[in-house]
Order: structure tokens, then sequence, then C-alpha cells
């Protein structure tokens, strides 16, 4: 019955409850200011709650080109508006015309408004210590002047507070806040303090404060008077808040464009730094393996060998072809030379064309089939070279994600230190704390820092790398796909890990399927078969050599006296032209013992190649049976430190919470934090490792999964299958 009663009660409440129809003046459409009204619903709704209205925003106006009175009239016209929040850069003096009827707050401000107001506005603000703020800048060297931005803020207030600020050696400008303004700070080299809630504008400041809990604190007392005055209480008209928080962010891009790169000392002061918020173009890793496998240049020189080969092979064959030579020959006799006496020229110059043809030449058919194995082997070295590149652009591409990963995880860590190195100071001047923890708390903040420096380093590292890899200039950045964009190219880190238990009969069958198919498919045992191959046909042509002789036809066709004879005898009949044949047989009796002697060093050779392939053929089998163990191990790892990266994070929600009521110690909460940041890396690493082990192992396999194509994808699961069923 009762409850039948308090439902009866909440929906007479809800028929008669009265809707307070809510206007606001806003900065142009954006994420920020989408932002801006979801706070502002939110804090009506809660302020409101138990009371006979319900407010509701029912309409927006945009500005542009900051047309605030504009905006107000156009709302001051809707006779259903009952209030209007400017939420919006605008000084007091800047609005006007308004209705006795209505509620206005500007809840943004900044610098106090002396003069009288009417009842019905309402007008939140806080004073700034620009000293305090600004005290960070003491510690760059090089700066002797700054542009303070600030919003909300009317002329008078701005000129008092430049002449209350005072950094020693270095002078402030202070002035409103616009894009305009921040350009010219950037392009005469100075660096800009923006204070402002419009966080548009926040990526063209060289830094500033970060306003988004001011922001709420604002919406919050600016609902909570709208409340009062509604429900006839004594309602603020000027409200002065605390300070805003010393959060201060730094923007990396327009650092590096005026050349003041914040050093440590000063990035301890602050809370964020900001990278670019220009996309960098997307680099997929199906994208980055394509490139490399047309652009890489340690691959292009290992493919140009393969040419090489292929011309060698062909020099090697193009001895058994028809030779055809020209010779011209110039003869000067002695007059005592018995060719002079049989009637022979002083001087004369024969010719002739010699066509050649080896009939039979065992060693010209050993160096043939010789070269074409060294083409074969030229192609395997080629496709290995490609399995090679894949996995080094692979590889180095999952390092970058990992590396993003760990990144992302320490920038977290340190805004949760620095989060709560602020309520140790608060802590401390309430009395609720001791100096210590503040002290250690920014000890470990500077360690964040120093391991958020680490990462960045070997990130850009990483990405030298990557570019060296593709060919491109080493000053090219990315953006990279996520780990979930990536798994599904690795066929068997998943299927293999799905069927693995600890010496299981399963586990043995994938093994000796991952042995059998890599040396099945390894290019250095290929190649190193060829070598042998070619050292045996090399051993028969040596045996042949003193048996089988080398058979070659050759036919001349003379043609003399081209040039006329001339000197004694020269006035004699000679025959111009004739032709003559023949066939060669060479066949060496003795060399001195050079055929013996080689015969026994290829032998030698022979027997070295075996044991090179026994000795390659027992390190593949031993790689493939670690990496395959060490894929394994990362399976259960990537599973299990999920578990406890999920549990440590649970773990410091409660102790953050915990430490802030004062329950317990910095050293109980530092020790969570530490726990958390640990386990939460640990998970990280292990997930790339597990990527990293099945791109060695591809490697080794000699299949890699990224340039398969689905049907073969799918024939390599099957055969995987079958092995397991068997």
């Amino acid at each position: 019955m009762t409850k039948i009663l308090l439902l009866l009660f909440l929906i007479n409440f809800s028929v008669f409850a009265k809707v307070l129809n809510v206007g606001v003046v806003l900065e142009h459409h954006s994420e920020s200011s989408k932002v801006t009204l979801e706070i502002l619903k939110e804090e009506l709704s809660k302020n409101f709650a138990g009371t006979e209205f319900t407010p509701q925003i029912s309409e927006i106006f945009y500005l542009t080109d900051h047309n605030i009175q504009e905006g107000v009239n156009k709302l001051n016209a809707n006779s259903k508006i009952d209030s209007i929040f400017i939420l919006t850069c605008a000084p007091l003096e800047d609005i006007k015309n308004l209705k006795s009827d209505k509620f206005y707050s500007v809840p943004l401000g900044f610098g106090n408004k002396a003069k009288n107001i009417s009842k019905n506005i309402n007008y939140i603000y806080s004073n700034l210590n620009l000293n305090e703020l600004l005290s960070p800048f003491k510690n760059l060297s090089g700066i002797n002047e700054i542009d303070v931005l600030i919003s909300n803020m009317d002329e008078n207030n701005l000129k008092a507070l430049e002449k209350k600020t005072d950094l020693a050696g270095i002078k402030v400008n202070i002035m409103r806040s616009s894009k305009e303004n921040l350009f010219k700070a950037s392009n005469r080299g100075v660096p800009s303090f923006l204070i402002d809630f419009n966080d548009d504008l926040d990526s063209y400041a060289y830094s500033g404060l970060t306003l988004n809990k001011e922001l709420r604190k604002r919406l919050r007392a600016a609902s909570l008077n709208y409340m009062f005055f509604k429900t006839k209480r004594d309602m603020g008209q000027i409200i002065e808040v605390n300070e805003p928080r010393k959060d201060i962010f730094v923007n990396s891009p327009v650092a590096s464009k005026i050349g003041l790169y914040p050093n440590l000392i000063f990035l301890q002061e602050i809370s964020h730094l900001n990278e670019s918020r220009l996309q960098n173009p997307k680099l997929s890793l199906k994208t980055a393996v394509d490139r490399a496998l047309n652009e890489n240049l340690d691959l292009l020189r290992v493919k140009q060998n393969v040419f090489t080969s292929y011309y060698s092979s062909k020099v090697a064959n193009s001895k058994r072809l028809p030779q055809l030579t020209a010779n011209m020959n110039y003869n000067a006799l002695d007059d005592r030379s018995p060719t002079f006496m049989q009637g022979a020229a002083t001087n004369s110059v024969t010719s002739y064309l010699q066509l050649s043809q080896v009939i039979f030449s065992d060693q010209i058919n050993a160096s043939v089939f010789i070269e074409k194995l060294a083409l074969d082997s030229s192609r395997k070295a080629y496709e290995q070279e490609k399995l090679n590149t894949i996995y080094y652009v692979a590889s180095t591409y999952v390092n970058i994600l990992q590396l993003n990963a760990q990144l992302k995880i320490q920038m977290s860590n340190y805004s949760l230190l620095r989060e709560t190195l602020d309520v140790a100071k608060i802590n401390y001047d309430v009395g609720a704390g001791g100096l210590q923890d503040v002290y250690r708390l920014e000890s470990d903040v500077a360690s964040a820092l120093s391991n958020i420096s680490n990462v960045k380093g070997e990130l850009r590292s990483q990405e030298i790398y990557l570019n060296d890899l593709l060919n491109y200039s080493q000053d090219n950045r990315y953006s990279y796909e996520n780990i979930d964009d990536i798994a599904p190219y690795f066929l068997l880190s998943n299927n293999l890990g799905k069927n693995f238990t600890f010496g299981s009969e399963k586990s043995k069958k994938i093994e000796n399927f991952l042995v059998r198919e890599t040396l099945s498919n390894s290019n250095a045992l290929q190649q190193l078969d060829n070598t042998i191959k070619g050292k045996e046909r090399e051993y028969t042509s040596n045996s042949r050599e003193r048996y089988i002789p080398t058979v070659k036809a050759f036919g001349n066709y003379n043609k003399n006296n081209i040039v006329t004879p001339w000197g004694k005898n020269s006035n004699r009949n000679f025959p111009d032209e004739y032709w003559e044949a023949g066939v060669g047989v060479s066949l060496p009796i003795i060399s001195g013992g050079e055929i013996h002697y080689n015969a026994e060093k290829i032998k030698s050779e022979l027997k070295s190649l075996e044991y090179n392939k026994l000795s390659l053929t027992n390190n593949l089998t031993k790689e493939v049976l670690q990496i395959y163990t060490e894929l394994l191990t990362n399976y259960v790892q990537s599973y299990t430190t999920q578990i406890s990266s999920d549990v440590a994070k649970k773990n410091l929600d409660i102790v953050k919470n915990l430490y802030a009521e004062g329950s317990i110690s910095i050293t109980d909460f530092l020790s969570a934090q530490n726990n958390a940041l640990s386990q939460e890396l640990n998970h990280v690493i292990e997930n790339f490792n597990l990527i990293n082990s099945t791109l060695k192992l591809e490697n080794l396999y000699g299949k890699s999964s990224i340039i398969l194509t689905d049907p073969e994808k799918q024939y390599l699961l099957l055969k995987l299958q079958k092995e397991i069923e068997n």
C-alpha cells in the first residue's frame, strides 16, 4: 500500500511540476559546447530536485563573431524563456537590455564587478593569483616575456591584474583571450598562458589552465542560485568562488613552433603535456608491409641478386652455343725465312672468320647446372629476405603499438600522481596530512615524468627504424592501428593457444607439425641443398675429366689479301680465299695430380656441407620448439595478467578514495598505485609479447599470415586441424 501511495505521489508531482524553459548563449557548435550543455543539464536537474520546478533547456543561441547581445535579445524575445545562462567569454559590461522578469546568470567570470547590478542577475567569478600560476616560467631559460590571455574579465580588471603581477625579469602582458591574440604571441615567439573556459582555444596556446573541473563548479553554483531565485530564497548576485586549481597544460606543437620546449623542472609543475591534435596519416600494418615489400632497400638489393644470378646462368649456357669470330693477322718476313724462300711476300695481311661449336664438354654442362642451382638459391634467398622484412616491419610496428600503450598508461599514472599531490597539498594546508606526503609524491611525479620521457625516446627510435625499413623520410610520423585491429592477422597465436595443454598428445602433434613444416619450408635448408647438389655435380665433372674428352668442331673461311702484299715477292700470285674445317678433341692425361687433389678437396667440402645441414636442421627444430613454448607461455601470461591488472585497478580506486578521506597513509596509496601500474604494464607487455612470438614462429615456419590470402589461410588452418585430429 505504501508503495502505491508513493507512486501516486510521484505521478501527481510530475504532472503538476512547473516546467522552466532555459535559454543558453554558447560559443560556436563544437564538442566543447556539447559537454558544457550536458554539465548544465545535470546540475539543473540535481539542484531543482525536490522542488516544484523542472528546468529544461529549450533554446540555444550559438555565437558567430562574438555577437553576445544579439543572442541575449533573441532569447529575451521568447516569452516562454524563464532564464538565460550566458556561457561564453563575456565580461558583464557587454551584456545589456536585460528583462526584469527573467533570471540571468553569467557564471564564467574572472575579476570582481564593483558596481551594483540588477537583482535578477547572478555573476560568478574568481580572482587570479598570476604570480603563483606563472611561477613555473621562472624555471625556463631564455624567456623574457609572457602573454596572458583571460576570458570574462573587463578592461579595468585586466589592467589592475597586470599591475599586481610581478615575475622577476619577465614582462607579463595581460589581454582578452582570442585566437588572434594567441596567433600573435606564437608569431612573435612569445609563450602564451590561456585562462579560458572555451577549451577549443587550448590547442593554440603555449600553456594555460585546464578548467574542466572549474566549469562544473561554476555551473553548479549558477544552477543553485537559479533554484534560490525561483524558490524565493536568498540568491547570490555577485559570488566569488575559490581560485581555479593550478592544473596547467603545455602544448608540444606550440612549444616546438616557438622553439621553447619545457625542461624537466618546468614539467614537474604542469599536469598535462598535450601532443599534437593534428591527425598524422594513418599507417596500417598491411600498408606498412606492402610498402616494405616494394621499397625496402635491403630487399631490393637481394632481388637484384636474383637478376644477377639469372644472367650468370645465361652466360654459362651461352658457351654451348655456336661462336663466330673475325680474325686478322699482319705478317712480316725476314729475307732469310724459309717461307720467304718459298715465295712469300715480305709484308702481308691474312684474315678469316671462324665458326666453332662445342659438341660436348662435361665441364660446361656442370657449370650450367651449378649456375641454375645458384639461380634457385638466389630466389630462395629473396623469399627469405621477404619473410625477414615482413618480420622486421611487423615486429617494429607491434613494438610501436606496445610503446604507445605504455605511454598512455604512464601518462595516466602521471595524472593520478599529480591529482593525488594536489590532495596531499590540500590535506597539509588544512592540517590533515604531513609535509612528508607532499615531498614523497613530488618525488614520484618526477619519476613518472622520467618514465614518460624514456618511453617517448624509445618510441621515436622505433619510428625512425620503421621509416628506414619503409624507405621513408626519417621525420615521418603516423597514427597506427590498435591491437584489436591487427590481432586477426595472426592465425597461429590464437589457434595454437586454444589447443594448448602442457605435455598433452595434442601439443606433441602440434610440435611435430611445426617442425616438419618448418623444415619443409625452410629457404635456408633449400639453399644448402642446392649448394650440396652443386658440389656433387662438380665432383662428378672432376672425376670424368680424365676419361671424357671435350669435343669441339670448327670451320674457317679464310679471306686473304684484303690488303695487297708489299715488299719483296709482293708481285706473286697468292690464293685469296679458301675453306677449312675440323674437329678438336682434348683429354688431359697427366695434370700433375690436380684432378686427384681437387676431387679430395670437393669431397671434404661435401662432408662439411652435410654437417652444416645437420646443424641447421637441429637449430631450426630447437628454435621452433623454443618459440612455440614461448608463444604458449605468453598466451597464458596474457590471460593471467589481464586478471591481475583488473584487480589491481579496482584496488587502486578503493585506496585512492580512502587516501582522499584520510583513512590510510601515503605509503598504502603508493603501494597500490605502483602495483596497479606494474600489473597494467605487465599485461600490455605480455599481450604484445604474444604477437611478437607469433611473428618469430611464422618467420621460422616460412609463411606470413599478413600476406596470405583467405584461401591460403583456410588451407593452413585445415592442415593444422587435420594434424591435431589424426
